[in-house]
């Protein structure tokens, strides 16, 4: 009976401390929200669109060529190779002989010729001073004497026949290869012969075609700009075209060139195909392209925006703005 009311006492006891709200272990604290942290400021890099001259133009390489080009041969015989007296890059003057077949043989002959018109010189003189000489004695002296001078001629002839001369005071451009002793056909190139004077200046490459004939140009030789003219392409030439086996174009420079041997001299020559002043200026990779439409990222108040604009010249670097865009705006570089 009593350890029965012993516990109940202990019940009760525990059921009142309970309901007081007491605890044995200590309460929680709440979990404490984590401070708030502002986002770093996203930072652009940008242009301004500015005004300015925009220039659409295509460049080429070129070179000083000679309008005035002679391909030498031996134009009426063949045979072998006895002499060159130049050699590629000689100047030379016009008549001058530039390379010659074996004419020993024929050299000899007209030594033995000119003998023969001397001693029929002589004897028409003898006849003509003889006492009693007759009009029909004097006229057979004459006749050998006319005989042997034109056979002296027709072998003179014959000899410039395997004889190469220059047409003209000029340079030596090109020699083939035959060397002395070596068979040599009648009518093939021995050599080129061109004058440094009569210049123009031969371009090709992949963008020759944009060249049209009279159009200006700047050519660049050593760093100075002269003014020149398409004057031929290969448009205008197809058979010459098609015997340089590429398209061309030839321009003439239309202002003094400067003193020196300028045949073979490496130039630039850049045709201006459009050119735009004051202007809105954009660097071209700032420029992007979507579905037809040209767009550029603009910041607004530090916002960065999308805007589509209208473009016009366009070149490597740069491009025209013709609407969307005000001077001064900031564009975003992508």
């Amino acid at each position: 009976m009593k350890w029965n009311q012993k516990a109940a006492a202990l019940l009760m006891s525990a059921a009142v401390f309970s309901l007081s709200g007491c605890s044995l272990f200590p309460e929680e604290e709440e979990a404490l929200a984590p401070p708030l942290k502002e986002p770093a400021a996203v930072t652009y890099t940008t242009t301004t669109v500015e005004r300015g001259t925009i220039v659409d133009s295509v460049t080429v390489s070129g070179t000083f060529i000679s309008t005035s080009t002679y391909d030498m041969s031996f134009e009426k015989r063949s045979g072998y190779l006895s002499e060159i007296t130049v050699k590629a890059g000689d100047t030379v003057t016009a008549g001058q002989m530039l390379a010659r077949l074996d004419t020993d043989e024929l050299e000899s002959e007209i030594q033995k010729q000119k003998l023969a018109v001397e001693r029929a010189q002589i004897a028409l003189d003898i006849a003509r001073a003889a006492e009693g000489a007759t009009a029909d004695s004097i006229r057979l002296a004459e006749i050998d004497y006319e005989l042997q001078k034109i056979q002296l001629d027709e072998m003179q002839t014959e000899l410039e026949k395997q004889c190469i001369y220059a047409p003209i005071d000029g340079v030596v451009s090109y020699i083939s290869s035959p060397g002395i002793g070596e068979y040599v056909a009648a009518r093939s190139t021995l050599m080129r012969i061109v004058d440094p004077t009569s210049l123009q200046i031969e371009c090709t490459g992949d963008n020759v075609s944009d060249f049209q004939l009279g159009k200006d140009v700047v050519v660049t030789l050593d760093k100075t700009e002269y003014a020149g003219k398409v004057v031929m392409t290969s448009a205008d030439s197809p058979s010459l075209a098609m015997e340089k086996g590429e398209p061309f174009v030839r321009v003439e420079i239309t202002n003094p060139l400067p003193e020196g041997d300028l045949l073979g001299e490496s130039v630039t020559v850049e045709l201006i195909r459009e050119e735009k002043q004051d202007v809105l200026i954009l660097p071209r990779n700032v420029v992007s392209l979507y579905s037809g439409e040209s767009y550029v990222q603009v910041l607004e108040d530090g916002v960065k925006k999308e805007r589509v604009i209208e473009t016009g010249i366009k070149t490597v670097t740069e491009i025209e703005v013709v609407s969307g865009l005000e001077e001064g705006e900031e564009v975003i570089i992508k």
